[in-house]
């Protein structure tokens, strides 16, 4: 124990000792402190690429006083990128001057970049993070699609920012794919695999690629079923989405997606495409043993919400309606097994079975999960319903009544505002809004277009996963309206106009962009990078 204690003590006096020696053998340099300034960093750079360039000029402050030189280093990297087989290495860097001006030719994509500052004296680096999204021609836009010669045609109108667009107009001019004439567009958001974008036409439906926009062989619809038919011709489309995260001393994480179609015969087909690889199999379109034939709807309870430890997107259960007049759902939970909806709440307004009623519009909106339906009667009357698709069949009734007005009963097209609770119906040439909340309100001419035919009328949704800025995400709040000229040449008699609507009922909608010299329209959707 006596030369353990000797020995610590030797130790502890030499160690002493030779800091005293080298006392003053050291040269402090103080390390120089910068501040970054002049780069966004709350919302991101939207750019188009090999039409943009993006220009940033930071401005780089000592706080010390010192003076330095400095290397620069700007380096982008995509969202998808691999970080174990090298996005952190020179291969992401797309400058290595002070200020940036960047023509774009990078692929669509959102991308988290650095710009980094290092003082070359003491090698000490400074970072400032962004972001940048960047989408093409073809990634992100208005499809608009047309019938030019008794064939496809699709026409793009890019959004840059709220005053300033691009249109692209025929861009399957170079396919060889011989698709017959239009039917329809279909937009659906997905959690899994990114967004869904179908094309229906003369000669099949195909999932639109969401890079190039193209349509061919390889993304027939028909490749998604496990008995694949020679046409698939899809007339609805809807994704079923239940996301519940909750952080209340524990995390929950619950995931169904149902991919659910109805093709020309009625028939319904569910994908769960929550399981890799997820094909659709035999229809799903019976209840007890008997089969029904489903209206071309599908509707989602669509959510959004923050607050309370919860963050919740997209419903429960799908709705249909079938040709006997009754509304069905797929639960989430239920395997993709239909049943007749079932309603609570304080006040039921109508039966869960319409007989006799033909369905001609079912729109889901953001707004709380509430569903618009439009059904028309075989005298030719019109009915108008609102309903909540809740949590795994709690499902309530908002609106009911007969929709009376001017010339209903020439109304070919119908819209529901997502969130002030009107309803628009078109003629031939001219739009009527209808108030559900207060349905003795006469109803009132919006819009006159002599001398064109309104084609297409909706509200488009977008998804909540996207960071937009306030101009974008009003247009989900925008009537989109499609015309065509009468007599002109289908090359070029196509209008599209959106419209912003007020709160008050007095107020005249807003007129907020027109583009002419679009082909032949049948439908409009918009395409989403996600």
């Amino acid at each position: 124990m006596k030369y353990t204690i000797f020995g610590l003590l030797f130790i502890v006096i030499g160690f002493i000792c030779s800091c005293a020696d080298d006392k003053g053998n050291y040269n402090y340099q103080d390390i120089n402190k910068l501040s970054i300034t002049g780069i966004e960093t709350g919302n991101a750079y939207r750019k188009i690429s090999h039409v943009d360039t993006l220009r940033i000029y930071p401005e780089v402050k000592s706080l010390t006083g010192a003076e330095g030189e400095y290397t620069y280093e700007w380096k982008f990297i995509p969202q998808n990128a691999d970080k174990d087989k090298g996005a952190d290495t020179l291969d992401f860097v797309v400058a290595t001057t002070k200020d940036l001006e960047l023509p774009i030719t990078l692929k669509a994509d959102s991308y988290t970049c650095f710009y980094r500052v290092e003082d070359k004296a003491t090698k000490v680096s400074w970072y400032q993070k962004f972001y940048l999204q960047v989408s093409s021609l073809t990634s992100e836009g208005w499809m608009v699609l047309c019938e030019q010669d008794g064939q496809s045609r699709m026409d793009m109108i890019v959004n840059v920012d709220a005053n300033t667009d691009i249109i692209s107009r025929d861009i399957w001019s170079e396919s060889d794919l011989v698709t017959g004439k239009p039917v329809k567009l279909m937009s659906n958001f997905s959690g899994a695999g990114g967004n869904i974008y179908l094309f229906t036409c003369e000669n099949g439906t195909y999932r639109l690629d969401q890079t190039d926009m193209h349509a061919g062989e390889d993304n027939n619809i028909k490749w998604n079923f496990g008995d694949q038919p020679d046409h698939m011709h899809v007339q609805a489309s809807g994704v079923s989405l239940y996301d519940y995260y909750q952080y209340n001393g524990k995390y929950e994480f619950i995931d169904y997606l149902y991919w659910i179609v109805i093709d020309e015969d009625g028939d319904v087909y569910c994908n769960n495409v929550s399981v890799n690889g997820g094909l659709f199999e035999f229809p799903i379109n019976e209840i007890n043993g008997m089969k029904f034939k489903a209206a071309p709807f599908v509707a989602n309870a669509c959510r959004y919400r923050r607050g309370g430890g919860s963050y919740t997107l997209g419903g429960t259960s799908t709705m249909l309606y079938d040709e006997a007049g009754r509304f069905i759902e797929v639960k989430a939970k239920s395997g993709g097994i239909p049943s007749v909806m079932k309603f609570s709440g304080d006040e039921i307004l109508f039966p869960a079975e319409q007989e006799g009623k033909e369905m001609v519009l079912m729109q889901s909106t953001v707004n709380d999960g509430l569903t618009y339906v439009v059904l028309k009667d075989r005298a030719g009357d019109y009915y108008y319903y609102g309903i909540v698709l809740g949590t795994e069949g709690v499902n309530t009734q908002r609106y009911y009544g007969k929709l009376s007005g001017t010339d209903v009963d020439q109304a070919t097209l119908f819209a529901c505002h997502p969130l002030y609770g009107t309803l628009f119906y078109a003629t031939k040439d001219r739009i009527y809004e209808f108030d559900m909340k207060n349905p003795s309100t006469p109803v009132k001419e919006i819009c006159h277009f002599p001398g064109e035919t309104i084609k297409v009328l909706k509200f488009n949704p977008f998804s909540a996963f996207r960071q937009y800025k306030v101009w974008e995400d009003m247009r989900s709040e925008h009537l989109v309206v499609g015309t065509t000229i009468d007599g002109a040449d289908e090359k070029g008699c196509g209008i599209m106009r959106t419209y912003e609507f007020e709160p008050q009922w007095d107020k005249a909608p807003i007129l907020k962009k027109e583009h002419k010299g679009l082909g032949k329209i049948v439908d409009i959707a918009y395409k989403e990078i996600r």
